[in-house]
């Protein structure tokens, strides 16, 4: 006997009217009025994904969510489980970027915008309950039997059997449903290439020994000449040069990345909810890798080598993800690249196999000094995948780098601010502190705070508004909300 789906026929919605008649005291439901907005946003692949989104917390039993006839989303739940609810809302908020109402998801609790419409049940009881008459009129309405309450009653769960099938065939589903401002006191230096690569990089050190500040290529790619693999065990690794470079080439080419992959999610933090996963970020260990491949190289030697060298590593990412990219796009993934690599065939190929569908849920990561290097293949990069619904975001940030950029202006959709144990004292810098004021003001929800190793990190996050988090100790959160409770254990 199949099991009922995830979400739930708003003609259902009457029988849980009368569930909850005499204890309805907490509960609070949200309308979210997803017929606002844009149709192209309304079409089976983002609804597709709300349900996935939903799913967990239905499974857990912490909300009952049913689909009215005109797409909205109606959750009810206990107000202790608020908390959840928003961080759930961030993650919606992700399936549609570039709506209108987008900002919208992560407005206050319990407050009413164009898009959440909230119900506190100790008071509104009434309008749920006249929601529910509504629909079942609405049934009746439609031909179906009439004659009393009962077979009115009956018509509902036959309607909402019915409408339940139908939105499954559609959506490919399965009987569970399985399938701010941004101003800167700088602005005008947002797009001034000299200026701007100036602030932004360090100086070049000459030589080819010279040290490489590394790319963005995931959370443990980076690490200082003193974590270098090879060095801590006293071995002394010869620079790359371009023999060696050509040699490593080939020996990608031929690497199996599975063993190298790595996957560290993005998660909202809201109140005393547990982690809510938004995306996971999807990277190759270059550490690790290096210890596979070329352990007495030192590949970071030289910074234009190590430039080309992850070039040549995103070609073979992409190819890694041509077919394990589409199940794991699904659920929202982020991917370090190279501009020059977004502009090459290798993109398009990859652009090709996967599905139009879910280009929104994939979010590009690219390094500033990057978009610096060449502002014009940038800007035609950043245009060509925002056609295609791919989100870019801007990696490696400090608060320095945060001051002269202009998100807006340079059509960037995320920042990655990244957690250092120095991060407040920059904060307190006359900068640090406009930069503050900009995430407070609204820029805190297109940041992400990065390389969250410690609790300090997310105390500091949440002081900026700052609710998308990413870091080893996220990662801890998540693993203990995860884990059974202790009695199960001992069993």
């Amino acid at each position: 006997m199949s099991e009922s789906p995830a979400v739930r026929s708003g003609y259902l919605l009457s029988s849980y009217v009368r569930e909850i008649a005499d204890v309805h005291y907490g509960l609070r439901c949200l309308r979210l009025r997803l017929s606002e907005l844009r149709p192209d946003n309304r079409e089976d692949d983002v609804l597709r994904a709300m349900d996935s989104a939903l799913r967990p917390m239905i499974q857990a039993g912490k909300v009952r969510v049913f689909h009215l006839p005109d797409s909205d989303y109606l959750l009810s739940f206990h107000r202790d489980h608020m908390d959840e609810v928003r961080a759930l809302l961030i993650r919606l908020r992700f399936l549609v970027p570039d709506d209108p109402l987008n900002e919208y998801f992560a407005g206050p609790a319990e407050e009413d915008n164009p898009l959440l419409q909230w119900w506190r049940l100790e008071d509104d009881f009434s309008r749920l309950r006249a929601l529910a008459e509504d629909l079942e009129a609405e049934v009746s309405a439609g031909g179906r039997p009439s004659g009393g309450s009962g077979a009115v009653r009956a018509a509902a769960r036959e309607a909402a059997a019915e409408d339940e099938r139908i939105r499954a065939e559609r959506l490919g589903l399965g009987t569970e449903g399985e399938a701010g401002a941004s101003g800167s006191d700088d602005a005008d230096t947002a797009l001034d290439p000299e200026r701007a690569m100036a602030a932004l990089l360090p100086p070049l050190a000459s030589g080819p020994g010279a040290a490489a500040p590394l790319r963005a290529t995931g959370p443990d790619a980076r690490w200082t000449r003193q974590e270098r693999p090879g060095q801590s065990q006293g071995r002394r690794l010869k620079p790359i040069d371009l023999e060696i470079l050509d040699r490593l080439q080939n020996g990608i080419a031929g690497a199996d990345l599975s063993n190298h992959v790595r996957r560290q999610p993005v998660c909202a933090l809201v109140g005393s909810a547990p982690p809510q996963p938004v995306f996971s970020e999807v990277f190759v260990s270059i550490p690790a890798l290096q210890e596979t491949i070329a352990p007495s190289i030192d590949i970071t030697a030289n910074r234009w080598l190590f430039l080309h060298f992850t070039e040549i590593l995103d070609h073979r990412v992409l190819s890694w993800l041509m077919q394990e990219g589409g199940r794991l796009a699904r659920t929202g993934i982020a991917i370090n690249i190279n501009i020059p690599t977004i502009l090459s065939e290798h993109f398009l190929r990859f652009e090709q196999v996967l599905s139009a569908g879910i280009h929104g849920t994939v979010i590009l990561e690219v390094r500033v000094e990057d978009v610096f290097a060449d502002l014009e293949a940038f800007a035609f990069a950043r245009d060509f995948v925002h056609q295609r619904g791919y989100r870019l975001c801007l990696d490696f940030l400090s608060p320095d780098r945060i001051a002269m950029l202009d998100r807006d202006r340079m059509g960037i959709d995320l920042l990655k601010l990244f957690w250092t144990p120095g991060l407040p004292r920059q904060l307190e810098t006359p900068t640090g502190q406009r930069v503050a004021e900009r995430l407070r003001r609204g820029e805190h929800g297109r940041t992400i705070l990065a390389r969250c190793d410690d609790p300090a990190a997310i105390a500091l996050g949440r002081s900026l508004d700052i609710t998308l988090f990413q870091g080893h100790h996220v990662d801890r959160l998540v693993s203990d909300a995860e884990a059974p409770p202790a009695q199960d254990r001992r069993r």
